[in-house]
């Protein structure tokens, strides 16, 4: 994506614990730093290490950010029922809300913003792993907010999994992104 001086982009991520909500976030984050001058990389979560909330703010800009803290995120990731149910009304006017539709079974309650119901979690298991969902929903993203390519998205994960000594894990992935960006 070609950016300008100003562009600035938020995107809140949220689900439970275990499901990548914060990897995601931190590989949209860590993509964005070839791209963008300032970024910011935010999560929050309960106690419970499994199943808890978790939740995570990105702030891609080319100005200074002044807070990390942003209660009208313009891009929302919900992969489930109680994300939603926290992030909807959250979302500002005109925004963007995807959804892992095979998790979260209810219709949204607003009809001003673009909604992208991705059965993320279906398509992951067809893939060969429920964990990859995550990278569907952020493929499906990156297409559809052209924020960041998805080439750029690829190449942090190749060297996040190579850091971690798991190459083997990197077609797998990749084959998540690209199928979650073939949805858009």
């Amino acid at each position: 994506m070609e950016t300008t001086q100003t562009t600035k982009k938020v995107v809140k991520l949220g689900g439970l614990g275990g499901q990548g909500v914060l990897t995601a976030g931190l590989l949209l984050a860590q993509a964005g730093m070839n791209s963008f001058k300032h970024v910011t990389w935010f999560p929050s979560y309960s106690a419970a290490m499994r199943g808890g909330e978790v939740d995570c703010t990105v702030v891609l800009s080319h100005k200074g950010i002044n807070s990390p803290i942003i209660s009208r995120p313009e891009i929302v990731v919900a992969m489930s029922l109680f994300s939603l149910d926290q992030l909807e009304e959250k979302v500002a006017e005109g925004g963007m809300l995807f959804l892992d539709s095979s998790v979260i079974k209810r219709e949204t309650k607003r009809d001003d913003l673009r909604i992208f119901k991705i059965p993320a979690s279906d398509l992951a298991v067809k893939l060969g792993s429920h964990q990859a969902s995550n990278l569907i929903l952020l493929g499906a993203l990156a297409k559809a907010t052209e924020i960041l390519s998805l080439e750029d998205i690829k190449v942090e994960l190749d060297r996040k999994l190579e850091e971690e000594g798991k190459e083997s894990l990197i077609p797998l992935n990749r084959q998540a992104l690209e199928r979650g960006a073939s949805l858009i």
